[in-house]
């Protein structure tokens, strides 16, 4: 019963912000979210299209091909197949399409819309928080986005950009371990051969000298010299 009050809510406060087609749109401002229906899903989209605009289509999978509907503000209207490739249903083009769902749950008959929309994106993963992420990405949320959508479903902010700051201020070239293509350069152009070789002798330590072994010639001493005082001379 609460989740159904909830999605009521929603839906409300969507019809209040939603037109069919998207005026934005004109611009490429808006988006389109094609979403399987189902309740955790469509509350995000919903939720999504609260803080940006959005046109939100449903699909679910039946044989032969998907059932799809339109949300135009105020109701689910059914959506054909062909109308939806062609974005007959449109006045103006979403600028860019997230896909919500894996290859096992999304028909491949819903990404050829390449006609009217290039800029695509599939989301596998249905779990809220990467919905939310996701999205906020590609749209992408403003920090103020980021704060009603951590409120809305009790999740905690962390900023990837602080976090990868941090790794690239503490990566370094010298610890070995970021993958290196190709070897280094063995000669630099401009760090010269004789700047390397005075760097490299002036790192090497000086090893004393020893005198070269030669014949020993011996020599008679020297006599002693006696100096003898002058005797004084009369005046």
């Amino acid at each position: 019963m609460k989740k159904s009050m909830i999605l009521l809510a929603a839906l409300a406060m969507g019809a209040s912000l939603l037109a069919f087609p998207v005026r934005a749109a004109a611009d490429g401002e808006a988006v389109l979210l094609v979403a399987p229906a189902r309740y955790s899903v469509m509350q995000v989209a919903f939720d999504v299209a609260r803080r940006y605009p959005t046109v939100l289509v449903s699909y679910q999978r039946p044989d032969p091909e998907p059932r799809l509907h339109v949300w135009n503000g105020y109701e689910w209207l059914p959506l054909a197949l062909d109308d939806y490739k062609s974005g007959a249903f449109l006045q103006s083009y979403p600028g860019r399409t997230f896909f919500l769902g894996d290859d096992t749950l999304l028909p491949a008959s819903l990404k050829g819309i390449g006609a009217w929309c290039n800029d695509t994106r599939q989301i596998p993963d249905l779990e809220t928080p990467v919905l939310i992420n996701e999205i906020g990405q590609g749209i992408p949320f403003t920090p103020a986005d980021w704060r009603w959508f951590a409120g809305r479903y009790n999740l905690t902010l962390a900023d990837s950009s602080a976090a990868r700051q941090k790794q690239l201020n503490e990566e370094s070239w010298y610890d070995g371990k970021a993958p290196v293509k190709d070897e280094a350069p063995s000669f630099f152009k401009y760090f010269t051969r004789s700047r390397r070789s005075r760097a490299s002798a002036a790192a090497t330590p000086i090893e004393p000298l020893e005198p070269a072994p030669g014949e020993m010639v011996e020599t008679a001493p020297a006599a002693d010299t006696v100096h003898e005082a002058a005797e004084p001379v009369a005046p």
